[in-house]
């Protein structure tokens, strides 16, 4: 970096470079700078940044914004290098903004309190005041004032916690130092301003005490009691309470209980647990687990918990909850939000593992017996029953600060009686569905992570110079493992097993079914615990259901599509899938639409075993009649009259009916994951699958082709390609000529001319090998299409004429006058116009007929 650059966020956003001030642009423009600024160096992705402006409803541009923001911070803080900043570096689809914690003044504030509390505790108490004047000294109003965003209020919130801490540990060390008369006018101001804080309300009554003043002491204790009773109808804390008691009984104000050297009272430092005559002293729990130290990504998430975690105004218990799908990271999430919150709960941390995925979920119960003996309550004393092991917990947490994560919760009946009372306290909730009737501060649905971040999990957990040598197998293998974080450790943790292995050898050893990894540990087993174990509470007729959904190999399915795999009616369909979607085995991308999780792809094969080759061919078998027949349906209205429907292998389904054509093209629009998975399944059977999948899944893409423009997705041409593949294999002509037409659409639509000219010859041959006269017409119409396209204009006439010839034979009006209409067209760019056909009379007549066919019906297709 060329220019030190230094920032101040304690008062009004400021930025330096080499000492001078340099603009920091509007305020949106500042949302930016603080999101990066505050990020403790950390990447920013672009949906961080767009939450951190406009929270969860951007605006429409707002990439686009929030690129123009990056560009012009660029130039503000390193003009010199601003088309390849060293400053503000891109990192995926986000940028960082490293910085020393000194560079920032909200750094060096809480560096200076820190340095303060070790001076204190080192008797050097002249030192630490030094240092706490000078972190008191670098705020100048209100933290980030001005700057919009979600972000930006979240962490005005933290910054002014961070002042009210120092402000107390300073007044607490003044008082300590006899300065008692010196500071009443400030923490007279002080409970002015925050008339809730009882810290305050203490240190002025200490003030106050110490200078003889008992009565006005005695009265700040009873206008907070009068307020608290007024706006929230309970009484002070104990903290209050035992120095009013203290004051009223003539303790000394040299013995009047007061904080420690980090301002913390002696009950916060340990427990008192009364036993007959004795008092037990023991340390708070700290049962954390360790954080992952590969945690990647989940800003947002992060910093919404946090915030709930620590918001000031609560006046209940801050109670959040993590939900999501197995391997998904709820765990790491959890814990790792609790080390960055922990320092708000210095009575404790407690932790417990529920095993709701489990056949046998933890016993409350218990539980409370555990969390009971962790806080110093001996075994002989705790409860019996399970009301009175609550009743005694919540007792134990009032007016302390506890946080407790509870990890792998089953549903809410199990954690109702673990809730503690007290609004100091902070609880984490991890669970594979959403909590209903459970009071929540805030809530998170955890979802895959970006490739980047996948990729950025694998680099963690490899090194990078292992990754960097095959970057595009990294990405494949992230793919492969869903993009979850469970089954990337997993994969990692085979290749660290095997340093002698390349990434691709991993793929290519544990890819199966369309590019998923099969098993990344010692056969399945890896996969089988958060698989097989997690989903044990699953009734028979779910997991026989989630197995035939599975089975199918398709991933994406709609209401009706899933009825037909299931052979069930819709309605029963769609409970079944909520069903799996509220156990976090499908996800769902809209409205009535779901998609099968990678971890249900699991979860079935632990539980049922792999499908047999006839029980997945059923299966793909009942989806595939559905929608082929539901395609011919909407074919007929995109080419009404076309004999190319009669041609198509239906059996008694009759499939989804449409009013009109708009309805139709809407289906087709939704359906396309449905229909390119199908069809993608069926071309990839292995050898002795059934032989009527392979025509089916070709004349499906058929039926849906004339709508391939207007929908425009190219997944449907993607799934092309392996049909032809796979009918050449099988070399059956008929359907071999139907998948080389297919190939001839795909080619021309995509401008590939000559393919479109090759492939639409071998349709003409193999269709009329295999007895396939509708084929035929259909490519000897597009050869004529290819050839005017080339003004190749008398080749087009000749094969326009034979199309139009063979669709007259059949009574197919609208493909015969379609293909006359384009021979005359070309006859008169050609220069022939006053040729006139032998059938010039009847033209008319029948020309009517295109007019209801709908222009992208009368292509290629």
């Amino acid at each position: 970096m060329a220019d030190e650059l230094r920032f101040k966020v304690l008062g009004p956003l400021c930025a330096y470079r080499d000492g001078v001030e340099v603009p920091v642009g509007p305020p949106q423009q500042q949302a930016v700078l603080v999101a990066l600024l505050l990020s403790g160096g950390k990447a920013v992705p672009m949906s961080g940044l767009i939450e951190a402006v406009w929270g969860f409803e951007p605006p429409k541009r707002a990439v686009t914004t929030i690129r123009t923001y990056v560009w012009r911070l660029r130039k503000l803080l390193d003009p010199q290098e601003a088309a390849d900043s060293s400053v503000l570096q891109s990192v995926g689809d986000g940028y960082r903004l490293p910085t020393a914690p000194s560079a920032v003044d909200a750094g060096s504030s809480q560096s200076l309190t820190k340095r303060a509390v070790g001076q204190r505790r080192a008797g050097r108490a002249q030192e630490a005041g030094r240092l706490l004047s000078a972190s008191l000294d670098l705020w100048r109003g209100e933290p980030l004032s001005g700057v919009p965003g979600p972000f930006a209020a979240r962490q005005r919130a933290r910054l002014e916690e961070l002042r009210i801490a120092t402000l107390e540990e300073h007044y607490d060390l003044a008082l300590a130092s006899g300065r008692d008369r010196l500071v009443v006018p400030e923490l007279t101001e002080l409970v002015g301003a925050y008339p809730l804080n009882e810290r305050f309300r203490c240190l002025l009554m200490r003030a106050l005490y110490g200078v003889g003043r008992q009565t006005e002491a005695l009265d700040v204790y009873q206008d907070v009691r009068k307020l608290l009773l007024e706006e929230q109808g309970i009484d002070p804390g104990s903290e209050l309470t035992s120095l009013q008691q203290h004051i009223l009984s003539g303790t000394p104000p040299a013995e009047l209980p007061h904080g420690g050297p980090d301002g913390k009272q002696d009950r916060r430092a340990d427990l008192t647990v009364p036993v007959g005559s004795r008092r037990f002293h023991v340390p708070p729990p700290a049962q954390l687990p360790s954080s992952d130290a590969g945690f990647v990504g989940r800003e947002a998430e992060v910093s919404h918990l946090c915030a709930a975690l620590t918001d000031p105004a609560r006046t209940a218990p801050a109670a959040v909850g993590i939900s999501g799908v197995a391997g998904v990271g709820k765990t790491a999430l959890a814990l790792h939000a609790a080390h960055q919150v922990k320092y708000a709960f210095p009575d404790g941390q407690l932790y417990a593992d529920l095993r709701g995925a489990a056949k046998v979920p933890a016993d409350p119960s218990a539980v409370l017996a555990g969390f009971l003996l962790s806080m110093g309550v001996p075994s002989q004393v705790v409860p019996d029953g399970r009301d009175e092991r609550r009743d005694l917990f919540r007792s134990m947490l009032d007016e302390r600060r506890v946080l407790l994560v509870l990890d792998d919760a089953r549903d809410a009946e199990q954690l109702r009686d673990l809730m503690p009372g007290s609004a100091r306290c902070g609880v984490i909730v991890s669970a594979r569905s959403s909590l209903p009737g459970l009071p929540l501060s805030a809530q998170v649905c955890l979802g895959r992570l970006s490739l980047d971040e996948a990729v950025a999990l694998l680099e963690k957990a490899l090194g990078r110079g292992r990754t960097a040598t095959e970057p595009e197998d990294v990405r494949r293998l992230a793919e492969a493992c869903d993009r979850l974080p469970l089954p990337l450790r997993v994969a990692a943790g085979r290749l660290a097993a095997h340093p002698e292995w390349s990434v691709k050898v991993l793929l290519t050893s544990l890819t199966q079914d369309h590019g998923r990894i099969d098993g990344t540990g010692t056969g399945t087993a890896a996969l089988d615990g958060p698989a097989g174990h997690g989903h044990r509470h699953l009734m028979p007729d779910q997991l026989a259901r989630l197995g035939r959904l599975t089975a199918t190999g398709v991933p994406d399915f709609t209401v009706r599509s899933a009825a037909a795999v299931l052979m069930v009616d819709e309605p029963t369909a769609e409970r079944v899938l909520e069903a799996l979607r509220a156990d976090s085995l499908l996800g769902s991308s809209g409205p009535g639409r779901y998609r099968v999780r990678y971890v249900a792809r699991s979860v079935a094969t632990a539980r049922l075993g792999r499908p047999g080759q006839a029980e997945s061919d059923r299966a793909l078998r009942g989806l595939l009649e559905h929608l082929l027949a539901t395609a011919c349906n909407a074919f007929a209205l995109a080419a009404p009259g076309d004999p190319v429907q009669d041609a198509f292998r239906l059996r008694a389904t009759l499939g989804t009916s449409f009013p009109d054509f708009r309805q139709a093209r809407e289906w087709v629009r939704s359906e396309v994951p449905t229909i390119s998975g199908a069809a993608l399944q069926a071309a990839r059977r292995p050898a002795g699958a059934e032989e009527d999948l392979l025509p089916r899944a070709v004349d499906l893409l058929i039926a849906v082709s004339p709508f391939a423009g207007a929908v425009g997705d190219e997944r449907l041409r993607a799934a092309v390609p392996p049909l032809v593949r796979a009918a050449a294999k099988r070399n059956e002509p008929r359907t071999l000529g139907r998948a080389q037409f297919l190939y001839a659409v795909t080619a021309y639509q995509t401008g590939w001319l000559a393919e479109a000219r090759k492939y639409a010859g071998l349709a003409i041959s193999s269709a009329r090998q295999g007895q396939d006269p509708f084929i035929v017409r259909q490519a000897l119409h597009g050869l004529g299409m290819l050839a005017r396209a080339q003004r190749r204009f008398d080749e087009a006439v000749t094969h326009y004429e034979k199309a139009a010839a063979m669709a007259k034979r059949w009574g197919h009006l609208s493909g015969e006058a379609t293909s006359a209409i384009n021979a005359a067209l070309c006859r008169a760019l050609a220069g022939w116009a006053d040729e006139v056909p032998s059938d010039q009379d009847e033209t008319p007549e029948r020309w009517h007929a295109v007019e209801n066919v709908p222009w992208h019906a009368c292509g290629l297709c």
